[in-house]
């Protein structure tokens, strides 16, 4: 067998043992991979709805607390709870007996309490005093909160151990027309859930409690389920009535809420082990009796397998695979109500995720395996195999040229090994090339230094003024906005000096005197400044110098030390006389947001007011229009 054929051999049964490891590496890793993200969403989604559904009933607990802080005010300070025709006019007579609300309230009208709608009442007896005046009062207290919490919360009402009720829910489709117009006199609903958990005895802590899942008591289909929950009130020690919002099982839900991931439901349990919502089991408009919604004494398997759960993991708290159930389960409590939220999704379904993509992954592994062992095959023949022959025939040639008392004899060493061949006539190459490089290496090294010079005396030539030496005006701008821009403008200011004369020492002495002035000034002004300040040549006979100072006072003293310092100089003349040379200052200083032009147009401001002034002086810069009176110039 070739070389070829044995490596394409070798490779294949190589990355197929890697393709095997890392497909079971995978599915491991998948699968893992695969629950925790599932967890992660199922524990998203359980926080999100016990959130809400606290939200909802914190909700409507502070409105019952609202309603009786309005309900205790109306009765101590509203004179018309006691005038018995607005009690008449709120709850005309019924030919059947007792009570009903005004049409009014319900399509809208004006009250005692302003325009008020939504409102339906049934008083089955007639009240006493009191109780008339806590029905006005509960009227406008359920009109006013009910529009303030719609959509939000769907009713709002007020009923007591008479069996009198006041309701504000303007949106029902049915408008109330149960307790408006059908209920009987006789009706009696002191048995009902929601009137027995307002109870001294059921709730001895006064505090607002909930319902299990129940039917609408009118509606004799059985198909509506409701929820609710009652907040009793006293007053003066005695139970006088209770407020209540109920909860639609439609509306506990959102059918869609957890379309977009697939074998999920949610699962509603109070702490008496009532069955609020099941998406197997509560439906709106199925009819089913309320008895086997009760946990505790359910004949259902899965159903008592769920109560079973529950009572194990009673803090509610729970984020794993549940075993009685067959279900990964994200558990979470919903104080107010006191009730058990569970986001629940069959563990066949999150296997089956994983399952779908391991197959795809094996399956187009697989092919690519054979694929890929196919490639290698062909790869190394028309690539390795029929190359390698042409290169040792090729390698075998150029070896014959070299001298054989240098290198071993090439047809005897072709007849023992190929590969032996090609090591031989690489060594032989590697020499020459080895020659070759270092020759290379040495031009290369020679060309970088020269390159480097001619760098070097670009950048002077791009950063240094040809005539005085000292930077150029590009690059002094360039550096006073690179320190205005980390540094800030204070602290900081821009002196610019013009020689005195310069174009009569030109005219008098000639232009290369003039230009042997401007050298020794140039030089004079980096000599005289400090280390860190910046100096250049601006143009002509001007020239520039950013400096730090800590005041303007500073600022002025450097300019003059310069300006006098530069006083100094003696420049030959053309006849050989000695030619002082004065400069004349403008100083300014740097603020935020300036930047190296601005600076320069108010120093050369400044710089103009002192050539005004007679030269020889540094001017501090001053706006138009105000005085200037900082001026310092020689004696």
């Amino acid at each position: 067998m070739s070389i070829a054929t044995r490596t394409a051999i070798t490779l294949s049964a190589l990355i197929g043992l890697i393709f095997i490891i890392s497909g079971v590496a995978s599915y491991d890793d998948s699968s893992r991979r695969s629950r925790e993200s599932g967890l992660a969403t199922l524990d998203h989604y359980a926080r999100q709805l016990a959130q809400q559904q606290e939200a909802r009933f914190a909700r409507i607990r502070s409105t019952h607390a609202r309603a009786s802080e309005l309900l205790r005010a109306e009765l101590a300070g509203n004179p018309a709870l006691d005038n018995a025709a607005v009690f008449d006019t709120l709850f005309p007579t019924d030919p059947r007996g007792g009570r009903r609300s005004a049409d009014a309230l319900f399509t809208g009208g004006n009250t005692v309490f302003g325009h008020v709608r939504g409102v339906g009442a049934f008083i089955p007896r007639e009240p006493d005093l009191a109780a008339r005046r806590r029905l006005i009062a509960a009227t406008g207290v359920v009109s006013q909160l009910g529009e303030g919490v719609r959509p939000e919360l769907e009713s709002l009402y007020y009923f007591t151990p008479d069996n009198a009720l006041v309701i504000f829910a303007a949106d029902r489709a049915d408008q109330l027309r149960f307790y408006r117009k059908d209920a009987p006199s006789t009706l009696d609903f002191q048995r009902q859930e929601f009137a027995t958990v307002t109870t001294r005895a059921a709730n001895p802590a006064r505090t607002m409690r909930c319902t299990a899942l129940r039917h609408i008591m009118y509606d004799r289909t059985g198909g509506t389920w409701t929820t609710g929950c009652m907040t009793p009130i006293d007053l003066d020690g005695r139970h006088v009535g209770s407020w209540g919002t109920s909860v639609l099982l439609d509306s506990l839900i959102p059918a869609n809420e957890f379309d977009d991931v697939p074998g999920t439901g949610v699962i509603l349990i109070s702490r008496e082990g009532r069955l609020i919502h099941h998406p197997d089991y509560t439906h709106q408009k199925k009819s089913g009796p309320e008895s086997m919604l009760d946990l505790t004494a359910t004949r259902d398997p899965r159903l008592a397998a769920l109560w079973s759960f529950v009572q194990q993991h009673r803090d509610g708290n729970f984020l794993g695979e549940a075993e009685g159930l067959g279900s990964f389960v994200a558990m979470r409590r919903i104080e107010t109500p006191g009730w058990y939220a569970l986001v629940v999704q069959d563990a066949a379904v999150m296997q089956a995720e994983s399952n779908r993509l391991i197959l795809r992954v094996a399956l187009t592994a697989a092919i690519c395996l054979v694929l890929q062992a196919l490639a290698i095959a062909l790869l190394m023949r028309r690539r390795v195999g029929e190359p390698l022959a042409r290169l040792i025939e090729r390698t075998r040639a150029l070896t014959r040229r070299v001298p054989s008392a240098r290198f071993v004899d090439v047809d005897r060493v072709a007849t023992r090994d190929e590969v032996a061949q090609l090591t031989h006539d690489f060594d032989i190459m590697a020499a020459r090339i080895g020659s070759a490089q270092s020759e290379l290496e040495r031009k290369v090294a020679d060309r970088t230094k020269a390159l480097r010079r001619a760098n070097l005396e670009l950048k002077l030539i791009a950063t240094r003024d040809p005539l005085t030496g000292i930077p150029s005006r590009r690059h002094l701008a360039s550096e006073i906005d690179a320190r205005l821009a980390v540094l800030g403008g204070e602290g900081h200011y821009l002196l610019a000096f013009d020689v005195d004369h310069l174009k009569r020492i030109n005219e008098v002495h000639g232009e290369e005197t003039g230009d042997r002035a401007l050298i020794n000034i140039a030089n004079g002004i980096a000599a005289l400044l400090r280390e860190g300040d910046l100096c250049g040549r601006i143009g002509g006979a001007e020239f520039g110098a950013f400096v730090r100072a800590d005041c303007q006072a500073e600022a002025m003293t450097v300019a003059e030390r310069v300006r006098t310092g530069l006083y100094g100089l003696e420049t030959p003349g053309r006849y050989g006389e000695m030619i002082r040379v004065t400069v004349s200052a403008g100083v300014t200083g740097a603020s935020i947001g300036d930047r190296f032009d601005s600076l320069l147009l108010r120093a050369e401001a400044a710089l103009e007011q002192a050539k005004r002034g007679g030269r020889d002086r540094a001017v501090w810069h001053r706006p138009a229009g105000r005085r200037q009176n900082t001026t310092m110039h020689s004696a």
